[in-house]
């Protein structure tokens, strides 16, 4: 008796078959016993020994990449179908099934047998020039969307000679484009690997050795990784154990990454006596940051980062925001960020659609959904930082109405399943910041074309509304990140610090949205309301600040920055307070002062060291005006050429020359932010605000976030 025969292109599971150049022709049980074989199905030998005899079903690679969109587009008609009100239509999800098999097999003997038989064939295909039943356009009906599919066409056609690609199509698993190669980089851990040190070059880089960098990488994750979210951590645990393990990673760009998150998490605990002994880590023993983020971007370069497009440099610049502007770095910052939102887009993470498969099946499916989803997280924080720089550019790179990726599950890394916004998880401070980070594009915009300006009037109406949005949104954020909530942080080692990191972002966020006034604020009577709020503001940033360091918490770029923006605003405000408050200017004082010294104590943070500066500088500034001034004006001009005089020369004697010189060019003759300088403001009728803008922003804030004192 012959042997039963499988059928050759019968589906087979994909997280299980094998990719080959070429489809193998001889018997697995020949193959198995290293026999020649006659290459029939049933074998000559098979039918001799009574053996099961078959092929392996593999997936040629070639096929696979050629029929990627068909493929894709038949499990996407899968998915759809194979639900429990389905069962009807099992025969035809089989049918698609085997097509699909058929396909990436390279097999298409059987193609004839899953044809439709003459018995299904339609009765009657009607001719070009029947109409019947079908609905007739009205002129212009559908032409938009006809246009737009012309358009993406031709553009594809255009991109074949560029050979860029245009698609929709991360994380390139099913595509065709030029990103799905041989040996193209996943996220997971199913790429073949290489050995880095012999790709690059030892002189690239010297990292700290396994044992201390699984320290560093590990507080990174518990401590720092909840405030960019760019990562999958159980991958990236993965991707660390083998490259201390062995040495190897799955793509040249990873170390970049790697270095990225190493520099971001030395910087943070340095300056942290707590996590430095919990960790029981000596820093002056290995690589600073500064020299982990020099060799990160050394790395990029090394491997032509800007021609061999990844998404592991996206990861890598955009996680080095954590430490580059400590490091006296923002302007390299600015210029790679930009090239990472370019690169971004080529790989489409402002266009990744959401999974087609709701339920993971295979690993194959798995490996998806986390890629998937890292694009988002990333995508979503190059939002983030793309639209809070808008007040220092003046403009944005990624417009809101360009782009279709959806915000980041609210999901932990174990399992990737959405939760409620009631649950804490490593999505969610990313999650509430972009809702802040969105309203930003808008309050430029609203403020008119740069070159024409809309009337004064109109553009603070748009401020306080944008204010009225702000807050809107501050009152949905969860209460665990409002109020402190022992039990959640109790399991959550990063909510403690996020909730006031949170705290210290809303105040800059509302001082941000008043900035185009606020200088003008302290001059006229017009804008009393945006003095008052960032005054109070910045007091909130001050005292939250003061905290975290008394707690010794992890450090975040963004509680240096903000101290110094909370301290210039103090100073600006004492140096103009009207002669009936002056009993204010101790208490400002001292705040300043406080925040002077906790910046001062700073270990190599090149940003706090210029914020004391500054500080000292705008003091310097008021001592010179009073004194060559023979009368005081209760409320004095300030005077920014002393400021950049005074700043200029303190910089030169505490930092040398390493500058990257902020302020060295700043012209100072322009408006320094504020719009419409020159005007006669004390004409215009006061702006008084909506009712319930009238609240003081302690009343307004300490409501949102009560549990924190009011005074400094």
């Amino acid at each position: 008796m012959s042997a039963q025969v499988p059928t050759d292109s019968a589906p087979a599971d994909p997280a299980t078959v094998r990719v080959t150049q070429r489809r193998p022709l001889a018997c697995r049980e020949c193959t198995k016993r290293k026999r020649k074989c006659d290459k029939q199905i049933p074998c000559s030998r098979c039918r001799r020994l009574n053996l099961h005899c078959s092929r392996e079903v593999v997936h040629i690679r070639q096929n696979t990449v050629r029929h990627a969109a068909e493929i894709n587009f038949l499990n996407s008609v899968i998915a759809d179908l194979e639900v429990p009100s389905a069962e009807g239509l099992r025969a035809t999800v089989q049918r698609l099934k085997s097509r699909i098999a058929q396909l990436q097999s390279g097999d298409e003997s059987a193609q004839a047998d899953n044809a439709t038989k003459p018995s299904e064939a339609p009765e009657s295909i009607p001719d070009s020039g029947a109409h019947e039943g079908i609905p007739q356009l009205d002129p212009g009906e559908g032409v938009g969307v006809a246009g737009q599919a012309d358009s993406s066409l031709l553009t594809a056609l255009e991109h074949l000679a560029w050979d860029r690609n245009s698609s929709g199509c991360f994380p390139h698993r099913r595509c065709a484009c030029q990103y799905r190669r041989e040996g193209v980089e996943r996220l997971t851990l199913n790429s073949q690997a290489f050995q880095f040190f012999g790709y690059i070059g030892e002189s690239v880089i010297r990292v700290p050795d396994a044992f201390v960098a699984e320290k560093l990488v590990n507080f990174h994750i518990r401590h720092v990784a909840w405030h960019h979210n760019c990562v999958h951590s159980p991958t990236f645990l993965e991707q660390c154990d083998v490259f201390w393990k062995t040495g190897r990673c799955d793509h040249p760009l990873w170390i970049a990454l790697y270095l990225s998150v190493l520099s971001s998490a030395v910087c943070s605990m340095q300056n942290s006596d707590k996590f430095k002994a919990a960790l029981d880590v000596d820093l002056d023993t290995i690589q600073s940051a500064q020299d982990l983020f020099a060799a990160m971007v050394q790395a990029l370069y090394s491997s032509h980062f800007l021609k061999n497009i990844s998404i592991y440099s996206v990861q890598a610049i955009v996680i080095s925001t954590e430490v580059a502007h400590n490091l006296g770095l923002s302007q390299l910052n600015a210029t790679l960020f930009n090239s990472a939102v370019r690169i971004a887009e080529c790989l489409g993470l402002h266009k990744i659609e959401d999974h087609a498969k709701p339920q993971v099946q295979t690993r194959e499916d798995w490996c998806e959904r986390i890629e998937r989803e890292v694009g988002k997280r990333v995508w979503c924080q190059m939002i983030i930082q793309d639209h809070f720089a808008i007040p220092f550019t003046d403009t944005y790179s990624i417009s809101p109405m360009q782009y279709s990726t959806g915000p980041p599950l609210n999901a932990d890394d174990h399992d990737l399943v959405d939760k409620p916004v009631s649950v804490p998880t490593i999505s969610t401070y990313v999650r509430v910041l972009v809702r802040l980070a969105l309203l930003m594009p808008g309050l430029v915009d609203g403020l008119g074309p740069m070159k024409h300006r809309k009337p004064i009037r109109e553009q603070y109406e748009h401020i306080l509304e944008v204010d009225r949005k702000m807050r809107a949104v501050v009152k949905d954020i969860p209460s665990f990140m409002l109020r402190r909530d022992r039990a959640k942080e109790a399991q959550v080692p990063w909510l403690n610090i996020a909730r006031r990191s949170l705290a210290i972002t809303s105040a800059e966020k509302i001082i941000m949205i008043h900035r185009p006034f606020l200088f003008r604020s302290f001059h006229s009577q017009a804008y009393e309301h945006t003095r008052r709020t960032c005054v109070a503001a910045a007091r909130t940033i001050l005292r939250e600040h003061e905290t975290i360091v008394k707690e010794d918490e992890t450090s975040i770029w963004t509680h240096t920055a903000f101290c110094i923006t909370a301290a210039i605003i103090l100073c600006f405000e004492v140096n103009t307070l009207p002669s009936n408050h002056k009993q204010l200017a101790p208490i400002y004082t001292g705040a300043i002062e406080a925040a002077r010294g906790r910046l001062a104590t700073r270990t190599g943070d090149i940003l706090a060291q210029r914020g004391v500066a500054l500080i000292d500088a705008i003091f310097l500034a008021e001592q010179s005006s009073t004194n060559t001034s023979q009368t005081q004006h209760p409320s004095k001009p300030i005077d920014f050429n002393r400021i950049i005089v005074e700043y200029s020369a303190l910089r030169q004697l505490t930092l040398g020359s390493e500058s990257d010189g902020i302020l060295a060019g700043a012209d100072t003759t322009s408006s320094h932010a504020d719009v419409g300088v020159g005007l006669d403001l004390n004409n215009n009728a006061s702006f008084a605000p909506a009712s319930e803008m009238a609240i003081d922003f302690d009343t307004w804030f300490n409501g949102i976030f009560y549990g924190f004192e009011s005074g400094i």
